[in-house]
């Protein structure tokens, strides 16, 4: 099982769980989805675990979203729908830049706090619900995470390989 919580190195992901699947084991992947992920996709016979914290965001208050961002907006948009086309886009651009967008950047410490505790949520279910004898912890990330369950979990599973990266030669000492 690898765990890459923010899929901050897919590159290196997607070629170490390649060639885990190479090298005959069932791989699970449990990862942040990304648009990036099109670049550099994962092997067919790689199970992907998405643990969907990218699409968290903290909740934009009724009053603001109606007040601030569906009536002036909406009214920009159908003024754009004539010949003023050209001045209502330049007045939305400049709207969402000079209002919502400090709105949003007063939501977004709160936001990441959701989405940490989302994927700390996410990753921790993947890892108790899953059979699995070797952990790849692939970024600093998963780390981090793991400092909650990890050591519970090598407590519980005497045997688990934990590394940071697959390396055939651990599993060679492994079967020593």
């Amino acid at each position: 099982m690898f765990v890459a919580p923010k899929s901050a190195w897919r590159q290196a992901l997607a070629a170490e769980s390649r060639a885990a699947a190479d090298a005959g084991h069932e791989v699970r992947v449990i990862a942040e989805e990304s648009p990036e992920w099109d670049a550099t996709p994962l092997d067919p016979r790689v199970e992907a675990r998405w643990t969907g914290s990218s699409k968290v965001s903290a909740p934009e208050p009724k009053a603001t979203a109606i007040l601030l961002r569906r009536i002036p907006l909406g009214a920009l948009r159908l003024v754009g729908r004539g010949p003023l086309r050209g001045p209502a886009d330049g007045l939305s651009r400049w709207w969402r830049r000079t209002v919502l967008g400090p709105l949003k950047k007063r939501r977004w410490p709160e936001t990441k706090r959701l989405r940490e505790a989302h994927r700390r949520a996410a990753v921790a279910a993947a890892v108790a619900e899953a059979e699995f004898d070797w952990l790849v912890l692939h970024e600093p990330q998963a780390v981090e995470l793991g400092v909650d369950w990890l050591p519970r979990l090598l407590d519980e599973r005497p045997g688990l390989v934990t590394t940071f990266s697959f390396e055939p030669r651990a599993e060679a000492a492994r079967e020593r």
